[in-house]
């Protein structure tokens, strides 16, 4: 994937450099240096993080329970971090975004999370609001209790039809093969995310 490549390749200076000068001479050493030794150590880091999509980090609200172990290192908070899609590595101050893998390990003080996240992942599903499986903080799923399947319960008699019905099963959804599910009397309506039994 290509993403993958991407997130181990890339380099992010989280850091900036215009104030840099600044506080070189406000706190009296190479704040330069400082900022290029901070640099690498994180790009180590990221190097060895799994990358990738994250479906186990779909959930806001299973993200912000990663901040649990989280030590206050920056001036964002949990709820913005897990909002933009982020969650506690537990490496360091390190967050990741569970659809395209960005790894951060700072924050700045006048950008918030989202901010960042559009800055150095533009193409970002999540950022894009793309269907990339986010269930939000406060999603509500209603399901219709009346919905009916298309074409009738005997057109979905055939386990091949069953099958077919899976066709638009979503990418992010992991440990459910729509095999098993067929087999089981199970077809897809895509109407609520749902797999109904017949």
């Amino acid at each position: 994937m290509a993403t993958q490549q991407k997130a181990s390749d890339e380099r992010i200076s989280q850091f900036d450099h215009n104030l840099l000068p600044e506080l070189s001479a406000l706190l009296g050493l190479d704040a330069g240096q400082l900022a290029k030794e901070l640099e690498e150590k994180e790009q180590k880091e990221r190097a060895k993080m799994q990358k990738g999509y994250n479906s186990q980090m779909r959930s806001e609200a299973k993200r912000l329970k990663t901040f649990v172990t989280y030590e206050p290192y920056s001036s964002w908070i949990p709820q913005e971090m897990a909002a933009s899609g982020f969650y506690f590595t537990g490496v360091k101050s390190g967050i990741q975004c569970f659809c395209c893998s960005l790894i951060l390990f700072g924050a700045g003080l006048t950008r918030l999370p989202i901010e960042d996240h559009k800055r150095f992942h533009p193409d970002c599903g999540f950022i894009l609001n793309k269907d990339v499986g986010n269930i939000a903080k406060y999603d509500i799923r209603v399901k219709n209790l009346k919905s009916r399947l298309r074409g009738g319960k005997m057109r979905y008699q055939e386990e091949e039809a069953r099958l077919a019905s899976f066709r638009n099963w979503p990418f992010y959804v992991q440990g459910i093969s729509p095999c098993v599910l067929s087999e089981a009397g199970f077809v897809f309506t895509a109407e609520f995310m749902e797999a109904q039994r017949l």
